[in-house]
This record gives structure tokens, sequence and C-alpha cells, in this order.
């Protein structure tokens, strides 16, 4: 991908270089106004460029894990909690790390270094640092409260991974059951009924009807098993190789939305990072049309993302967040009225995390819910299953000891 050295004005009007890779000088372009950067001149980037802002070999490739994120951001406050400068938390990161963290750690500081801020810097690593990352310490910046807005990240991270371990924990039991039966199929289909098939064979009597459609599906996996797993594995690279592109993204959340229980789960999980967001980067001081555009750009594709960026439209025209956001009868009723309230008062932060904290509670409900009723159902699908190969099995065993019997 081309990169392409560029000097803008930030918000303060002071002029930053850099270089950026882009498809085109309008992605590039794009690119540097979503970091609140307005580009002065652009061209394409050569070596001297590229090493002249310390950034030799474009962006870093390196994402970082949510609890990577997390310890990070808590390394950082308490360094700079205890008087210690941006560059010298990096410079005592950087001698612990390895590998590719090391180089982005490199990178970062030599930015600052040449002048950037700490959120210039991370921006210019989108994999790593997210919008909403290099936004809250942007915000950060502003006021003047790096450790305040790293605290507000902490918190984030700290509830995010909290109720990722929830619902891991819920769904580990529904996981172990799907995989033994699945596990179960194939150990049936390809070893138990192939040697009673040889059997019946030579009784040479008719054989009950799902006796005949069991050994037909256990033939087939038998002669086709090579195909059949090399084709779930290449659906499921193709699948990844896929799932990042936006409109894939949009599909998919477009037909998880409709499916019964998950969709709700997913709904309130879209919900509460809409109220969690919005309240984090107004209180870190962020201003609300960055703000509508970090969240659009953060939340899982779905009608909540949806009328965030309509709702943003209407904000720039000079519309409140409540006008624009009423009779729309997308976000719950109480969620709507937490920001008309917000606003009266001044305190739409306080009373977002509010409603944050009331549909995280309801959304683990439904959660506890969907997993205590997937657990009968599994059981029995397991059950039934074992009972049907069973009775294919041996219902011709009985009819032939009974022949047997007879004579």
């Amino acid at each position: 991908m081309p990169t392409f050295a560029y000097q803008a004005a930030d918000a303060s009007g002071r002029v930053v270089a850099g270089v950026l890779e882009g498809g085109s000088k309008a992605d590039v372009m794009a690119a540097l106004e979503q970091r609140a950067l307005t580009p002065l001149r652009l061209r394409p980037a050569g070596k001297k460029d590229e090493m002249a802002v310390g950034v030799a070999g474009g962006q870093t490739k390196l994402r970082l894990r949510p609890r990577d994120l997390l310890e990070f951001s808590r390394q950082l406050k308490v360094a700079l909690a205890s008087g210690i400068t941006v560059l010298a938390a990096l410079d005592l990161f950087r001698r612990r790390a390895k590998g590719t963290y090391r180089r982005l750690l490199d990178r970062v500081a030599t930015d600052i270094q040449r002048g950037t801020t700490l959120s210039e810097a991370m921006a210019a690593h989108p994999r790593t640092f997210d919008q909403f990352y290099v936004g809250t310490i942007r915000a950060g910046e502003v006021a003047g409260a790096h450790t305040e807005a790293l605290g507000e990240l902490i918190s984030y991270y700290e509830r995010r991974l909290a109720l990722r371990r929830e619902v891991i924990s819920a769904l580990t039991y529904p996981g172990i059951v799907i995989l033994t039966l699945i596990g179960a199929c194939i150990i049936m289909l390809t070893c138990v009924v192939p040697q009673f098939e040889t059997l019946f064979a030579a009784n040479k009597t008719a054989l009950p009807l799902p006796t005949r459609g069991l050994m037909v599906i256990s033939r087939f996996v038998t002669e086709h098993g090579w195909e059949l797993g090399a084709g779930a594995v290449a659906l499921a690279v193709a699948g990844w190789l896929v799932s990042p592109r936006p409109r894939v993204r949009a599909a998919v959340g477009k037909v998880l939305a409709h499916l019964p229980l998950i969709g709700k789960i997913l709904y309130l999980t879209t919900v509460v990072q809409f109220a969690r967001m919005i309240g984090l980067l107004e209180r870190a001081g962020l201003p609300m049309l960055e703000t509508l555009k970090v969240v659009a750009e953060m939340l899982m594709p779905g009608p909540v993302k949806d009328l965030t960026t309509a709702v943003r439209r209407k904000v720039v025209t000079g519309s409140s967040l409540s006008d624009a956001i009423a009779d729309t009868h997308v976000l719950p009723d109480l969620v709507e009225q937490m920001i008309a309230v917000g606003e009266q008062t001044g305190k739409i932060d306080e009373t977002l995390a509010a409603a944050g904290v009331h549909y995280e509670e309801e959304m683990r409900v439904r959660i506890r819910r969907l997993t205590t009723a997937l657990e009968p159902v599994l059981t029995l699908l397991l059950s039934t299953l074992v009972l049907g190969v069973a009775l294919a099995i041996f219902l011709p065993l009985w009819e032939t000891n009974s022949l047997l019997l007879k004579h």
C-alpha cells in the first residue's frame, strides 16, 4: 500500500508532520480528518520522509487484546501519577518489551520526541489503538488530565473483560455439549455403524428404514470425510478473511439481530456500548460531534450504529442529542430519558453511566436465561441422537433374534 508524507494543523493550530499508508490521497486525507488534523500538504513519501518521522516501514501491524490494553493503561497511569514523563515511561516499558511491541513503543516515543502529542503518536497505529482509545487520550490532553483519562479507560476495559468472562463462563457448558454431540456423530458414523453394516449384509434380511438411512449417511461420511473436512476448513478460513470487511460485518450483524434470544442480547450489548462510550468520552471532555463520530466507528453493525451516524448529522446542524434521538424508537425509552435529563442538568455522563449499569445487568439476566434454556435442549438433542442411532443398529438384531427363536 502506498505511503504519503503529510503536514497538517491540529486543533490548536500547531503544524505536525508524518507519514500514513493509504490506498489514495483521498483515503489519507479522510484518515487525517478523523484524527482532528487539517491537511496542509500531502505527497507520496520516500524513505527519507519515513525516517524523518521515526516510522520507517509504516505503521505497525500489532493488535493488542483488551487485556493487553488494560495492562498498558494501568502501567502508564501509574508512571504518570508518580511524576514520570510520557517519554520516560515509554522508555521504561520498551526495555522490558520484545518484538513488534517494542518497535511500537519505539515509534510512539520517536514521534513524541519530534513534537507530536501522545494521542497523535498513537493514532498513527490504528491497528493497535482504536479511535475510542485515541479519542479518550486526546480529550485528557486537552483537559490536562492524562491520568484521569487513563483511569476512565482502565474502568472501561475492566468492565468489558468482566462481562466477557461471564459470557464465556455461561457458554462453556453448551459448547462442551455441542462438541460432544459432533464428536459422537463422527465416531458413530465412521467407526460403529460400518462394523454393523457388515453384519447386516451377511444376514440378507430386509432392514428397517432408520437403519438403511443411517447406513447411507455413514457411507457418505466415510467415503467423503476428507472432502467434508477440507470444505469446512476452507469455509472457516474464507469467513475469517472476509469478516473484517464492513459490508460482511453489517450483513452478519443484521442476520444475528433477527435471531431469537441472541438478537436481543446483541442489541443490549450495543446499547451498553453506546451509553458507556458516550458517557466516558463526554466525561473526558471530548466534543459531542467527535464523540458521536468515534462511537459510530466503534459500535457493532446494527440499528444503534446506524442511529448514531444519523444523529451526528442532525447534531452538526445544531440539534441537541435528545432532540436528534427523539421518536426514532431505536434506543430504549430509559436511555432517551437519561439523555434528555443529562442535557438539562449538564450531567449526561452520569445519567448514561447509570443507564449502562442498568442494561448491563439486564443483559446478564438474559444471558443466564439463554444458557439455562440451552442446557436441557442440548442434553435432549444429544440423548435423542444416541437413542436414534442405537435403535437403527439394534432393531435389525432384534428382528434376527426373533426369527431364530421361531425356528
